[in-house]
């Protein structure tokens, strides 16, 4: 019998009531028909699950939107995790431009700023001027450049240089101002030894010699008295200088816009205005050149000859 029940479809046949008469009394005289009946009745006992739509859809939907966060929950740490490379990528990038970047320091119309170097050298700048330098090589080499007018106070160490599209200033340890505007360089040394360089033109100056060159004349050279610059309490200086750099000067120290008119703006000019008062210093500096001066409105100042 058990060679029968072997058999492929032997037991649905039993099932479902389809044995012969021999087939099932030999299968009930077997040793195994008692287990089988045990596992058929067993079967029979269970209750069948009556199917409820709306609670199994009900029940559908409350796993789906199980599914749907676990899903998104994947996802986020995903996502998390792309977020934290991601930041890590820039930080690095960043670390990077922080280490190797160019530093740039702009100071506007009517306005100074006082800078402190890496190498604890302090340069205040004047109104409308601009200083750079490479963050990551100045301790090494101690260059910058300047456009404009800046006064420094150099700390002692390697050779300190100031790069202007006018020539470049050389200093060891000292205070010096430098102004390069247009095609202007003037340099005034208040303390130790300044070389400067133009072109195929070089000097030294020590404390209280000033050089300036404008456009490709050769240095000229001239004696101060001042221990620092006088724009630094708040007056701006003039010695033989054509009068389009005075009108220049003018707008940067006080923000304001001046129409030339018909004036001549290659004279010379020689003499200061401070920088609290807008008309003191307007007649300071027009009124010796015979030049008149009108508002067009708060910020716009028209001149025009006597």
């Amino acid at each position: 019998m058990k060679r029968n029940i072997n058999e492929d479809g032997f037991l649905g046949k039993w099932i479902s009531g389809e044995l012969s008469n021999k087939d099932q009394k030999a299968f009930e005289a077997s040793e195994d028909y008692l287990a089988y009946k045990d596992i058929l009745n067993g079967v029979e006992r269970l209750k069948r699950p009556v199917f409820d739509i709306e609670k199994g859809l009900k029940a559908q939907k409350i796993y789906n939107m199980s599914y749907q966060e676990k899903k998104r929950s994947r996802i986020i740490r995903l996502r998390t995790w792309i977020y934290s490379a991601a930041a890590v990528f820039l930080l690095c990038i960043g670390l990077k431009m922080v280490l190797f970047k160019k530093v740039a320091i702009h100071t506007k119309m009517a306005q100074t700023q006082v800078i402190t170097l890496p190498d604890n050298s302090i340069v205040t700048l004047n109104a409308g001027s601009s200083l750079r330098y490479h963050k990551s090589s100045f301790m090494k080499n101690r260059v910058l450049h300047l456009k404009g007018e800046a006064f420094f106070d150099v700390h002692k160490g390697s050779t300190f240089t100031v790069n202007t599209q006018n020539g470049d200033i050389t200093v060891l340890g000292t205070e010096f101002n430098v102004y390069s505007r247009d095609l202007i360089l003037q340099v005034h040394c208040f303390e130790g030894r300044v070389k400067v360089n133009k072109e195929s033109n070089e000097v030294i100056l020590t404390q209280g010699k000033g050089v300036q060159s404008t456009n490709k004349q050769d240095f000229s050279i001239f004696d101060f008295s001042n221990s620092q610059p006088d724009w630094l309490y708040g007056k701006s200086s003039f010695l033989e200088v054509p009068l389009e750099h005075l009108i220049k000067e003018l707008e940067r120290q006080y923000d304001v816009k001046i129409r030339i008119g018909n004036v001549d703006v290659n004279r010379i000019f020689t003499g200061f205005f401070k920088h609290n008062d807008l008309k003191v210093a307007l007649r300071t500096s027009f009124d010796p050149m015979n030049i008149n001066y009108t508002f067009e409105n708060e910020k716009t100042i028209v001149l025009s000859n006597k």
